[in-house]
């Protein structure tokens, strides 16, 4: 016979259990906005280098070409690195979502939305993005000012 102490302790253990996976999809929440944001980065580099190139090109339909070409291939390798499309917003919704319903003890559901808020406003917030994609954003200024010109 089960006394009342041991029929909670399965509860708790599975209590438990949710909230450290709700722990660690918002730490791989935040390795994945840290990764997209330096990969963006490093994308940025090579499509800077790729944009001298195509405009090395003295021939203006060629210029224009490679300038198509440097397009397609950069879009796709951005494609092929994230299998996950969903705006960051949407993320931060599921998971506050998913707090809310696994989460029944006030306390931890608390600790976890702060977590969540935590993100938002140091891992989301317009002024950490700008700082964290800079080199990517003066790369494509440089494409779209090339661009510009050459039109």
């Amino acid at each position: 016979m089960q006394t009342e102490y041991e029929e909670e302790k399965p509860k708790n253990i599975d209590y438990q259990a949710q909230n450290e996976e709700i722990k660690k999809k918002l730490v791989e929440f935040e390795d994945h906005i840290d990764m997209y944001r330096a990969s963006l980065n490093s994308e940025g580099i090579w499509l800077f280098l790729a944009t001298l190139g195509c405009w090395s090109v003295n021939h203006a339909p060629s210029q224009i070409l490679a300038f198509s070409i440097t397009f397609i291939l950069f879009t796709y390798r951005i494609a092929l690195k994230f299998s996950d499309t969903r705006l960051f917003s949407t993320k931060t919704k599921e998971l506050e979502e998913l707090i809310k319903r696994k989460l029944e003890d006030p306390d931890t559901q608390k600790a976890r939305l702060f977590d969540l808020h935590q993100i938002k406003v140091i891992k989301l917030a317009s002024k950490n993005h700008l700082k964290s994609v800079s080199i990517f954003l003066l790369c494509y200024f440089f494409l779209i000012t090339t661009v510009w010109h050459f039109i």
